[in-house]
Formats: structure tokens, sequence, C-alpha cells
């Protein structure tokens, strides 16, 4: 009988949260007010919840296993990809550092040991770089793409562990493009979250339910979730449900501020770099 009235809550819960995350996601208006705080508010949130010790509790009681000690104390900025690479999104949050002049610590969440795959955009593009060289007569922009990685030899094998065409980790490769392009940046700001992530993790929709709580009281998350055909199963399937169950149980969003401006999020251009980096790259070839 009990188990019976337990799975009779949990399909009540469910149908509910499902029938709230289709109004959540009807416009991109509705989705943004839910979901992103602006950066102001943010930074006022952060401060009064160090004196909510309820809610200090609940996030050190989800998060403590092996929590990155950089997300211990203070306040934090941070963004999440599987590996920092000095692309236009990237270069966005860097400016965003620059702007708060010393107010937060910036964190480069990684998670090197995900899989590789070339059908998502964002590990495609640690794989063939394009390099935006300008704009037409007619405006379109000029992109010249390079190659680095047999996507064959990489796909399905972890980050860490796939090589560049020249022999070099694209882990490393990518480093050292990014501390390339940010010479004022401490390398320890980036770090490997893939020890906790594995702890935390049953794949992206269990690890999210822990990753989500950090950013009620240990920083603030830069980041973009979309409601396009490539992006919109994740956001309905791992990433709502995941923030509507945080924000029930607390009364409290986890604070995310929009990266990217939400009318142009999904332009391929984030996932670009600067011409001036395609000699760089080219050099490379010829070690």
């Amino acid at each position: 009988m009990f188990k019976y009235l337990g799975a009779l809550k949990f399909i009540k819960r469910q149908s509910s949260y499902k029938t709230e995350i289709e109004r959540i996601t009807s416009s991109q208006d509705v989705f943004n007010a839910y979901v992103y705080t602006s950066v102001d508010d943010a930074i006022k949130q952060l401060e009064q919840r160090k004196s909510d010790k309820k809610l200090l509790k609940y996030v050190d009681l989800a998060v403590k296993n092996s929590l990155p000690k950089i997300l211990e104390n203070g306040k934090k900025i941070v963004i999440f990809r599987n590996v920092m690479t000095p692309n236009y999104e990237i270069r966005r949050f860097v400016n965003i550092i620059d702007a708060l002049n010393g107010q937060f610590e910036p964190v480069f969440f990684e998670y090197l040991e995900d899989k590789f795959t070339d059908k998502n955009d964002w590990k495609y593009n640690l794989g063939k770089i394009s390099f935006n060289i300008g704009k037409d007569k007619k405006g379109n922009r000029i992109s010249h793409k390079v190659q680095t990685m047999d996507f064959t030899k990489a796909n399905g094998k972890k980050i860490s562990e796939a090589r560049t065409l020249w022999g070099q980790s694209i882990v490393d490769f990518h480093h050292e493009m990014f501390f390339n392009a940010f010479k004022h940046l401490d390398k320890k700001v980036v770090i490997d979250g893939s020890e906790w992530l594995s702890m935390n993790s049953g794949g992206a929709k269990e690890y999210y339910k822990s990753f989500l709580k950090l950013f009620l009281t240990k920083g603030i998350l830069f980041e973009n979730f979309m409601l396009d055909a490539k992006e919109i199963n994740f956001t309905k399937e791992v990433f709502l449900p995941s923030f509507i169950k945080i924000y029930k149980e607390t009364g409290k969003k986890p604070l995310i501020v929009a990266l990217e401006p939400t009318d142009i999020e999904g332009d391929n251009f984030w996932l670009h770099h600067p011409g001036e980096s395609l000699d760089y790259v080219k050099k490379k070839f010829s070690i």
C-alpha cells in the first residue's frame, strides 16, 4: 500500500513538472523571466544569502562530496564547458570578469572525462575550428575552418584522451590557446570538475541536480539554456527538472545570468575564434 502511494505521488509530481516545464518554455520571455537573474540582482542576492543558515546547510549537504576547493569560499562567477578555448563565447565571459574589476574570482569549470562526439556542436568545434576573418561585400560572415582532430579516432573516447592531428592532447592544445589569449588569468582558475561530477552522476540528469545547487550560495553561473531544436530536449529533460525542484525546495533560484544576449544566443558566431588566432594554429602543423 505504501509503495503504491509513493509511486502515485511520484507520478503526480512528474506530471506537475511536465505541465510547469511546458508553461516555462512556451515563450522566450517567460523562460528568461523564470530562469535568469540580472548581474546586479545576482550580486545582491548572493551577498544576502550568506546569512541564510538554512540555505547554507541545504547547499553544504547537497554538494559536500569532494567539492573543488576553489568553490568552497569567496565570491565566484562560473562558466562550465568541456574544455576551455578562447572562442567568442569564452571571450565574452572574460570581458565580464574584467568589467567586474576583481569583485569576483572566476572559475572555468571543465568536464574533461566526458565522452567526445562530433554530433555536439561545442565538441565538434574543438576538432574543427572556425576562424572569423571578416565579412564579404554583402555583409555575410567569412570564416576559415581548420581541422585539428580525426573525429573517427576521437568519437567515443574521453575528451582527455583525444589527440590533435599533430599528436598533442586536444585538452593541452586548447588550454595553450586559452592562456596565450588571456595571459592575465591565473592557471588555477581553470579546474577539471570530472571527479566531483562523477561522484554526483548517473549522467547529466543526475549531476545537474548537484551542480545547480552550487549557485544558490557558492557563486553565479553564466550560461544560456536554449529553446531551439538542438537544445530543447536538454533544457526540458535535464536542466529545468533540476532547476524547478531546487526552486520549490528552497524558495530560491540558482543564480544564473545569461552569458549571451538571448536574442542571438544560438548564433554559431559564439563558437568561432578571432581571425588573428589562425596563424597560431597553422604553426602547429609545421611542428
